[in-house]
């Protein structure tokens, strides 16, 4: 068995890796920049840059402005290295989106869909995943990195929905099994659309320095993300987060009354906010648009009262045992309502023992499953282009 420690195979893997992590931080950079971060010398990096260029890792990209003489040449990362895919499938249709490696996104597509729709999953999987790359301009098989949004409780070793109520087409279909003819490999990895978008908005949210925090997303379901020092947090089966399932009283009690219990998927789904918005009156096209008309033009206190105490109460024993720094509030229902809602689960966690986390609206876009399903996708192609380096692609 061959040992790499300290072998110049290994140290050149290690150099070439620092350098791709260093350009796509901090973009172009010249020769004699790259040596200074890497300590290497002149020949040392010039063969680096080589076998890079070679292998069609990095490229040239222009000159140094701003200098005397002669301009240094700039390398810069080579946004085709790799491709990922990004899927989000939820109960109104599929929304994907391709990426290069430097995260640029060249090709998006939407497949729309009916709640209640019967369909062949794989056929309509494959479908869009056709149809995005035609958008982008790559063959299906240049695909790096599959990662698959799903509502509902995944099970990310087997690949597959165990259980998705809002898309029962996906339940038992074997993602990764099924696309490796399609894709030429395995690396497809799926993931419970909630913790995709806390993911989203650890990147590029509200959370983006935040080591803990939960994302509670209200909107077509309940759910929760968690992140406890800075990473995801799925629990022993994959189910961490599912707090619909979880029995809250409904309401607070005063002295000596009875408590009534109820699940928080029954005080949150769709339903219920419907319900609570034609009960105070408000007015809009739809529930969510006259909850954000109602955070915007004030005077509804009572009804931001009522659905603040709903989120406080699916939050509490989340808080109590976390801990978090942060509670986002996402989906249409926490963007909705914004930061009177956020005023108003605040107000309510105040009545309770337990230590406040500061409590934020998503700052993060409509499309953040698909977002977050691309951005952990770069991640896994990244760190396998990255660490493979040159020698993955051939060289010896």
């Amino acid at each position: 068995m061959e040992i790499l420690s300290g072998s110049p195979r290994l140290l050149r893997n290690l150099n070439e890796k620092a350098v791709l992590q260093r350009l796509l931080n901090e973009g172009a950079l010249t020769r004699m920049e790259l040596e200074a971060f890497t300590g290497l010398s002149k020949p040392a990096m010039s063969d680096l840059l080589r076998r890079l260029e070679a292998v069609n890792l990095i490229r040239r990209d222009g000159e140094k402005a701003g200098t005397y003489g002669p301009k240094a040449g700039l390398w810069g990362l080579d946004p085709a290295a790799s491709f990922v895919a990004g899927i989000d499938v939820g109960t109104h249709g599929i929304d994907a989106a391709i990426a290069d490696i430097a995260g640029n996104i060249i090709g998006t597509f939407r497949h729309e869909g009916q709640p209640g729709e019967r369909y062949d999953a794989h056929e309509r999987l494959t479908a869009v995943l056709q149809a995005v790359t035609r958008e982008a301009g790559i063959d299906i098989k240049q695909i790096d990195q599959l990662v698959v949004g799903l509502p509902g409780i995944v099970d990310m070793t087997a690949g597959n929905l165990r259980k998705g109520q809002q898309i029962p087409n996906w339940e038992g279909y074997h993602i990764p099994d099924a696309l490796q003819e399609v894709l030429g490999h395995r690396h497809v990895l799926i993931e419970n659309d909630v913790n995709l978008v806390a993911i989203e908005e650890m990147t590029f949210g509200a959370a983006a320095s935040i080591q803990s925090f939960i994302l509670l997303w209200v909107g077509d379901g309940v759910g929760a993300g968690a992140v406890i020092g800075g990473r995801l947090i799925h629990g022993s089966t994959g189910t961490a987060g599912e707090l619909g399932g979880a029995m809250v009283p409904d309401r607070f009690a005063s002295p000596g009354e009875e408590v009534r219990m109820a699940l928080v998927e029954d005080l949150l789904n769709v339903s219920a906010i419907d319900a609570l918005v034609a009960k105070y009156g408000l007015v809009g096209d739809d529930s969510i648009d006259a909850i954000a008309k109602a955070a915007r033009g004030g005077g509804q206190d009572a009804f931001f009262g009522e659905l603040g105490y709903r989120v406080a109460a699916a939050l509490t024993g989340a808080i109590g045992i976390l801990d978090p720094e942060m509670v986002v509030l996402g989906g249409d229902v926490g963007r909705a309502g914004g930061r009177p809602l956020c005023d108003s689960v605040r107000s309510v966690l105040k009545r309770l023992p337990i230590v406040i986390p500061q409590i934020v609206p998503t700052a993060v876009s409509s499309n953040a499953v698909r977002a977050g399903a691309v951005e952990l996708a770069l991640g896994h192609a990244r760190e396998r282009v990255f660490t493979g380096g040159s020698a993955a692609r051939g060289l010896p």
